[in-house]
């Protein structure tokens, strides 16, 4: 199989546990509600490039959605992994950005090409898709030039920006896209890969991913406990410094991150109309007391505190003493 037909494979077949996500955007997308800008965050190697790279495609081709895409088998995606980036032939209204050739970064020169050519007219049709990976590989300056497009998007405009460490990101640019977050079941990645042996794949491409399917596990566990703990502090039955004590021990960039996610759908919950939009209106699962008792300028603040303190996580802030403040706010009566 050539270069082009492993990538064609990455932009026209979904990796099973993706399916759902898919399904999700291409309703907002038929209900022309699909948002133009969207964060597709999760561990790396999850398959967010699959993902992105196959909805846009079908953004593109609007003949392709009335049709479930096959599934990507782990012989295939193996051998896509480590040619990817390979230059190949795409739909002339796809631009997908990533670090030049032995670089680390994505530079303003290559944000303010790409802006450049959103200008002009769509060659086949009325839409234009950005894929940018990893978004936050970009420069200062590149996300500055980008945030221009954020907040005045050209017409038939759709840019998805695939994050590793969506922490990292200007919370200027996370602010203006929509939220999805992708996460791998692990009985889906079993079956994925088979017998051992039955993927033909290198090995050492799906050991990561079964580790981190263990994590994921280990992540939910520590967000639904999270869930328990932020209730008994609204009601005053634990300490906030136990909590701080025991978050700090664990990946507290995900913690705030899942956080974040659950106080967005409490404030979205707030305003919420009969005319909602089918992907970001979830259903509240989590924070019940939170979200039924503290008021909405509390929930924004909390909110607020959160994204603040995953960005300058590394950066030498007192962590210790700005997670105390953030879980303190929880406290039922905090105005």
């Amino acid at each position: 199989m050539s270069d082009a037909q492993m990538l064609r494979e990455l932009r026209t077949k979904l990796c099973p546990w993706l399916m759902a996500g898919l399904e999700q955007l291409e309703r907002a997308v038929d209900a022309d509600r699909l948002g133009h800008a969207w964060l597709l965050t999760g561990p790396r190697g999850i398959g967010k490039i699959n993902l992105a790279l196959v909805l846009a495609e079908r953004i593109l081709t609007p003949a392709l959605r009335a049709t479930r895409p096959a599934a990507l088998s782990a012989a295939e995606a193996a051998r896509a992994i480590v040619l990817r980036h390979t230059p190949f032939d795409h739909h002339p209204d796809l631009h997908w950005i990533y670090p030049e050739e032995d670089k680390r970064t994505i530079s303003v020169e290559q944000i303010r090409a790409v802006t450049a050519q959103l200008g002009l007219k769509a060659y086949r049709g009325p839409a234009k898709v950005v894929i940018i990976e990893p978004a936050e590989a970009m420069t200062s300056s590149a996300a500055n030039a980008l945030l221009k497009t954020l907040e005045e998007p050209t017409a038939g405009t759709y840019l998805l920006l695939v994050s590793h460490q969506p922490g990292r990101l200007p919370a200027t640019i996370r602010s203006r896209c929509q939220t999805l977050v992708l996460r791998r079941p692990a009985a889906a990645l079993a079956g994925w890969l088979g017998p051992e042996g039955a993927h033909r794949g290198p090995t050492k491409h799906w050991e990561p991913l079964q580790l981190m399917a263990e994590q994921d596990k280990e992540l939910e566990r520590n967000i639904s406990d999270m869930d328990e703990k932020l209730n008994l502090i609204y009601k005053k039955e634990l300490d906030p410094q136990l909590v701080a004590d025991q978050w700090l021990k664990l990946d507290l960039d995900a913690l705030l991150g899942a956080l974040a996610g659950c106080l967005q759908q409490v404030i979205r919950a707030r305003f919420l109309t009969e005319d909602s939009n089918p992907i970001t209106d979830l259903p509240l699962a989590r924070l019940h007391n939170v979200a039924s008792g503290l008021t909405l300028r509390a929930l924004f603040r909390q909110l607020r505190a959160a994204e603040g303190l995953r960005d300058e996580i590394g950066r030498g802030t007192n962590v210790d003493l700005a997670l105390r403040v953030l879980l303190m706010g929880f406290v039922r009566g905090t105005t």
